[in-house]
């Protein structure tokens, strides 16, 4: 089995003050503005449930739960419902916070420390006018051309910073240009490219922070000296006369990178159409990113969709007809993923001396790691209930097998019976699963009282007992996963055991059981993606 997913946090970056969000396993946990959200975020622009969080398949998965305003991964609105996968340092927006991700233990290095220099009396930052904004020079133009082609042409963000370096160097007459992200809540600036004239190091690359920090209100600044400079550890040390902030903006209008140019000493003066040819240079990358990571995003997406798609259709050949007649039952299923693949595991097995094998269970967890783990625990038990007549002996097998060789956060709920040739006598097993319910012969549904066990792969040193009942005329056992009472509606109230008691009274036989059940949770849901696996099963009695 795959290992412990290494810890996801979510460090805010810019909005009002909060703390970091913590993932430490990988259990499904919702953020929004309600109480009942796991993660509140206490903001107007926050929908009551927003987003989720989880581990999967080895992966950390964002999913936007319909918000009203959207949720956003590096620019890129989520669509709704749709998982996606995370990587380190991407950015996360949720409302008016933006986070950034972090996996595993070490602590991020974002890169250069930016110089403080808001207290400097001796230089400002001021924003550039639209008028001069608008003089690009016609000289310039045959340059820009060729730069917007170069810019396009970008696969990358490393590639899109790099061409748009060597725009800006060739256009603006600045000798130093560095292409970096800043974030409201952090004195450092992770540098993505840096390029100079004279080879200098990216190491003597100091930022001013407060050029950085006036930029990200989407406005082209820049910096410039009114006396000589000599103090501290100000920028002013290293005697820069005049410096650009242009932000590159994204689709959503957050600046999601920043070019950075100055001059210092004695280099030249720059173009006095530097922060117009800057500027168009800019917003040609803000279009050309906003591709780049719409455009990753989807590969992530689709190659994700891929695996699971496959997984899927594996696991479809492990699963019985979705009606049938083995024995002296007749059974009809079906089984809903709610995650494109489903952890919940089902089989109808024919036994030595007509007996009759029916076991329904639920891996924790979802997608292609629960569903390995529901075809390995679906094949032993298998082959177990063939091996012992007994079916606890069958799942003492089964639960001493996985629990040698799964992760300690793992486990399956488990439902086993087995029907004796008449069908009047079930010996059954419930590992820690609980869901189902009989049919009296008085034609309704309830519970059954039993002793249980704990789920599998707990602890390996658990005996499960065997339990018997005896069937009735026109008997029926209805089987789930907890994946039907557990389905929420868009105000995140459960469907409930007695909601499922009340859609089966008056139901005339076991395709009607399923049928009625899965389709009332899909309204309940008012949604075909359920927020977890759902599996329903009816077994009638046939003798």
């Amino acid at each position: 089995m795959p290992n412990e997913l290494p810890k996801l946090r979510l460090v805010p970056l810019a909005g009002p003050v909060t703390e970091s969000i913590v993932m430490d396993d990988p259990h499904l946990r919702t953020i929004g503005r309600s109480s009942e959200s796991d993660i509140r975020l206490r903001e107007e622009t926050v929908s009551r449930a927003h987003m989720s969080l989880e581990g999967r398949d080895g992966e950390w998965i964002a999913t936007d739960l319909g918000s009203r305003h959207g949720t956003f991964l590096n620019g890129v609105q989520l669509g709704a419902r749709e998982p996606n996968p995370l990587q380190d340092g991407d950015l996360i927006r949720v409302g008016p916070w933006t986070f950034q991700v972090r996996i595993g233990d070490a602590s991020r290095v974002t890169g250069m420390p930016t110089t403080d220099d808001f207290r400097s009396g001796e230089s400002r930052v001021e924003r550039v006018p639209e008028a001069e904004l608008r003089s690009l020079a016609q000289r310039r133009l045959e340059l820009l051309i060729e730069c917007a082609a170069k810019i396009n042409a970008a696969d990358t963000e490393q590639d899109l910073a790099e061409a748009t370096l060597e725009a800006v160097i060739s256009g603006t007459g600045f000798p130093r240009a560095a292409f970096v992200h800043s974030h409201e809540n952090t004195d450092e600036a992770e540098i993505v490219a840096f390029r100079t004239r004279s080879g200098e190091r990216v190491e003597d690359l100091q930022l001013s922070r407060s050029l950085l920090s006036a930029a990200r209100n989407g406005d082209m600044v820049r910096l410039e000296s009114d006396a000589p400079m000599n103090y501290g550890e100000s920028i002013a040390q290293l005697g820069i006369h005049s410096a650009l902030c242009a932000p590159v903006m994204s689709d959503d209008d957050l600046a999601q990178a920043y070019i950075y140019l100055d001059a210092r000493n004695s280099e030249s003066s720059v173009h006095s159409d530097a922060a117009a040819f800057c500027q168009a240079v800019a917003r040609m990358g803000g279009l050309a990113l906003a591709n780049i990571r719409a455009r990753e995003l989807r590969v992530r997406s689709d190659l994700m969709q891929r695996d699971l798609q496959g997984a899927r259709a594996a696991q479809r050949l492990l699963l019985p007809p979705n009606t049938g007649s083995v024995g002296p039952i007749r059974y009809s299923m079906r089984m809903q993923p709610g995650r494109y693949v489903a952890g919940d595991l089902f089989d109808v097995v024919p036994l030595a001396n007509g007996r009759t094998a029916v076991f329904l269970g639920d891996v924790t967890g979802k997608g292609a790691a629960a569903s390995l783990l529901m075809a390995t625990t679906q094949t032993r038990l298998n082959m177990a209930l063939n091996q012992f007549e007994d079916p606890a002996e069958a799942v003492n097998d089964v639960n001493r097998y996985l629990s040698t060789r799964i992760a300690d956060n793992l486990f399956i709920s488990l439902w086993v019976g087995v029907f004796e040739p008449d069908g009047r006598s079930l010996r059954f097993v419930d590992a820690g699963h609980g869901h189902w319910l009989s049919r009296g012969e008085d034609g309704t549904f309830a519970t059954v009282e039993c002793d249980g066990g704990l789920p599998l792969a707990v602890t390996a040193d658990i005996e499960y007992v065997t339990e018997t009942i005896e069937m009735g005329e026109n008997a029926r056992i209805v089987l789930f996963s907890d994946g039907l009472v557990e389905q929420v509606d868009p105000q995140g109230v459960q469907f409930g055991l007695e909601r499922s008691i009340s859609e089966l009274t008056g139901s005339g036989d076991e395709c009607q059981d399923v049928e009625r059940l899965v389709s009332a949770v899909l309204r309940y849901a008012q949604s075909d993606a359920l927020g977890d696996d759902l599996t329903v099963a009816s077994l009638a009695i046939t003798g």
